[in-house]
Order: structure tokens, then C-alpha cells, then sequence
């Protein structure tokens, strides 16, 4: 177990100096290919590697043995640090990835290149994401039932608070789309989809109306706020006037308006 876990890091840093003399050559997802691997390959699999490094040394190495409480606490700072510094290393590997197209084009439009990965990229994957990782939950809980017991008042609290989250994450959504109609339409359609992903395992599987599915009637329940408001929200002013009080100042910013004027006035 040491000499695997002593290995992954060699390996990450040979691997990184490899890649490091392709800088600049090609592209995925508009990051440059090699900041693209060191933010989602590397530095990914190097969290996992101080996690699982750090638990084995504390748990198995050290002598008296550590309380769950404190092996809790401990991996909470560790991981809390690495995410910070992980956070920096994607930060690096966007600016560097702006300074690569810089080089190669000084009139190279950055503008735009940042809105792809403020809207389209981060956007999507952090909504999407967050739809998959919620309807796994709650369909995963069909086949893994909770164990706990809660009054009819409790459970149909928890209904409640799934379409207060439906209309949460709709709100975030349509707050994320200033004038970007393929943007929503998007969202719409994948709203849509992991809608019909919850009837589609309600007609399945049967899940009882209970505590024990209460993670999946949620999830349901969110789903099925998020569709009508996707269907309907549009269709009414009142709707509408709603979720636009939630807009900061700048919302209406748009940047193909700002470029046509910097063109009109070029």
C-alpha cells in the first residue's frame, strides 16, 4: 500500500513534465491541452492521493489511534486547503490558457473566450452536474432505502421543501441567462429530461410513498417544480416579474452588445 501510494505522485509529476513541451499546440474544451490535464487530470487525482495518503498514515500509523471525531476533523482542514489550492491551479490554468492565444494573436478577442467559460462551460457543467448528481441521489435511493422513521408532518415538510428547492434552481437558472435564448433551451430540455428520468423510475420500481424514499420523492418533487416553471414561466407576466427581483444591477450586461459597439465605434 506505501509503495502505491508513494508511486501516484512520482507519476503525476513525470506525467506533468511530459505534457509540459506540448504547451500551446492543442485545445480541449478552449483550455490548452496541457493546463486542460493539469486542472482536470492531475491536480484531481493528486486531491484523491492526500486524502487517501493523509487517512492511511493517521489511521493506521499512528500511535494511540486517532478518535473518528478528530480523523473527521483533521481530513475536514486537509480537504478544505486542497480545494483552495485546487481552485488557484484552475485559475492558473485559464489565464494561462488567455496568455497562450494572447501569444499567438495579440488582437485575439478575450472577451469572448471568457464568456464561453462563464456561460456555456461552468454554467452548464455546474447545472447539469448538479441535476445528475441530485437524480442519482434520489433514484439510487429506490434501491437503497433510508432507514428512518418520520411522522406524516415531517415527510410533508420535506415536500414542501422540494419545490422551494425546484423553484430555487430555476431561479438560478434563468438569473444565469441574460438574452441567451439557446442557453435556456438547454436547461429547459434537460429539466425535461431528468423529469422523465424520475416518472420513468416511479413506473419501474414503485416507490412507496414513505421516509425511507424520501430523498427520491425530493429530488421528484424538485424535478417537477424546475419542468412546470421551465413551461410555464415565460407564458406568465406575473411569473416572470418574480424571478426578475432577484436580478442584480448589471444582469442586462450582454456581450455581443458591447462588442458591436466597440465595432461601430473601431
Amino acid at each position: 500500500m506505501i509503495i502505491f501510494l508513494t508511486l501516484i505522485p512520482l507519476l503525476a509529476l513525470a506525467s506533468g513534465l511530459f505534457l509540459y513541451r506540448h504547451d500551446g499546440k492543442r485545445e480541449i474544451l478552449r483550455f490548452d491541452v496541457v493546463q486542460f490535464v493539469y486542472s482536470f487530470v492531475i491536480a484531481p487525482v493528486m486531491f484523491v492521493w492526500i486524502k487517501s495518503f493523509f487517512y492511511f498514515v493517521l489511521s493506521k500509523e499512528i500511535q494511540p489511534a486517532l478518535s473518528p471525531t478528530n480523523l473527521f476533523v483533521i481530513d475536514t482542514i486537509l480537504s478544505t486547503l486542497a480545494l483552495i489550492i485546487y481552485a488557484f491551479i484552475v485559475i492558473h490554468s485559464l489565464t494561462t490558457s488567455f496568455n497562450r492565444k494572447m501569444y499567438k494573436d495579440p488582437l485575439y478577442d478575450l472577451f469572448e473566450h471568457s464568456e464561453y467559460f462563464h456561460l456555456w462551460l461552468s454554467h452548464l457543467t455546474m447545472y447539469i452536474g448538479y441535476l445528475l448528481l441530485f437524480a442519482a441521489l434520489g433514484i439510487g435511493n429506490i434501491f437503497f432505502p433510508l432507514e428512518v422513521a418520520l411522522s406524516k408532518l415531517q415527510f410533508y415538510a420535506l415536500l414542501f421543501l422540494s419545490t422551494v428547492l425546484g423553484t430555487i434552481q430555476f431561479i438560478a437558472v434563468w438569473l444565469s441567462n441574460p438574452g441567451k435564448e439557446n442557453f435556456m433551451r438547454i436547461m429547459k430540455l434537460s429539466f425535461g429530461l431528468f423529469f422523465m428520468l424520475h416518472v420513468g423510475a416511479y413506473f419501474l420500481y414503485s416507490p412507496a410513498f414513505t421516509g425511507r424514499m424520501s430523498v427520491f420523492w425530493v429530488s421528484f418533487g424538485a424535478a417537477t417544480t424546475s419542468v412546470l416553471y421551465a413551461l410555464f414561466a415565460v407564458r406568465f407576466e406575473t411569473l416572470s416579474r418574480f424571478f426578475d427581483k432577484f436580478k442584480h444591477p448589471h444582469w442586462g450586461f450582454r456581450y455581443e452588445v458591447l462588442n458591436k459597439a466597440r465595432q461601430e465605434h473601431k
